[in-house]
């Protein structure tokens, strides 16, 4: 504590008739503490208040400090008894825990016996590759029809799926079953699902129906799904994305799969067929005019 201040508390607690009635010189700085207190009363209250003010002092290099707290004495060991930390200097009576250089044991260390990790065999592996597909029984589909919750005059999306809690937890897409499919009675349908098996294709298609397989990553399926979530960050939606990994070029691109590269694929070569055939048909037209103008050879 600074003495400006003791002083100023000293002259606080004196009472105010001893200081009057004293004949000693009072010291400058108590005459300073005294006069730096200003005194207010209001004439409305009977309160008086009094409003003390410190000097501030100049921050240098030599009063720099840390935080109150933030700083801690390192723990000193086998400085004595006294210390707490003295004899054993917290380790302990002998064992392993009290030896040199085996203060940090190996993670898994069970004392010499055999571990854990290594007393149960293991069997398979989990592939990183493969794809979180949720599945979707053909059984299930028809009963959200019948319900009325999905519309089965309109293309069935991953979006209409999602929305109606037909498929919960969509990750890398869904995959349609067959599982019930002598229940599927929706003729016509439109679906359009990341995979299907061979005999959900043949169940759809039996009934008149037709099945894409689309792929999505994991931006595009959200894109699909949750739409709301790019506008209201105010970002344009993404545009569609192809597949990159050989296996999932293999399988859009497999028309048994219904892979929507090969639906596409097929799509423009009937296109150019039909280009091709009508450029002929012109040709074959456009000679029979020519002949039909041209003069006869005179007799």
């Amino acid at each position: 504590m600074s003495l400006a201040r003791s002083f100023q508390r000293l002259s606080l607690a004196a009472p105010t008739h001893a200081a009057s009635s004293s004949s000693r010189p009072v010291p400058s700085l108590v005459l300073a503490a005294a006069t730096s207190r200003s005194w207010s009363s209001s004439p409305s209250t009977s309160t008086t208040t009094a409003t003390r003010s410190y000097a501030s002092h100049a921050t240098h290099l030599g009063n720099l400090a840390p935080h109150p707290g933030s700083k801690s004495n390192r723990k000193r060991i086998g400085r004595g008894i006294g210390s707490g930390r003295g004899g054993t200097s917290g380790r302990g009576h002998k064992g392993q825990g009290a030896r040199s250089g085996n203060s940090k044991l190996k993670a898994g260390f069970e004392g010499g016996q055999t571990p854990l990790t290594r007393a149960f065999p293991k069997r398979g592996f989990t592939n990183p590759n493969a794809d979180n597909l949720v599945p979707l029984n053909l059984e299930r589909l028809q009963h959200w029809i019948d319900r009325g919750l999905i519309d089965p005059s309109r293309p069935i999306t991953m979006r209409e799926l999602y929305q109606t809690r037909c498929v919960h937890g969509v990750h890398d897409g869904v995959k349609l079953l067959a599982d019930g499919a002598q229940h599927f009675t929706a003729e016509g349908v439109e679906i359009v699902v990341s995979k299907a098996s061979d005999r959900a294709i043949k169940a759809v298609e039996k009934l008149g129906g037709t099945l894409v397989a689309r792929y999505e990553n994991r931006l595009t399926l959200r894109a699909l799904i949750r739409p709301e979530s790019f506008f209201l960050k105010g970002r344009p939606l993404p545009g569609k994305a192809d597949p990159v990994a050989r296996r999932h070029l293999l399988y859009y691109s497999n028309p048994d799969k219904r892979g929507y590269l090969a639906l596409e694929a097929l799509r423009v070569r009937e296109q150019r067929e039909r280009e091709q055939g009508e450029g002929a048909e012109l040709r074959v037209e456009v000679q029979g005019q020519q002949g039909e103008a041209a003069p006869q050879p005179s007799a």
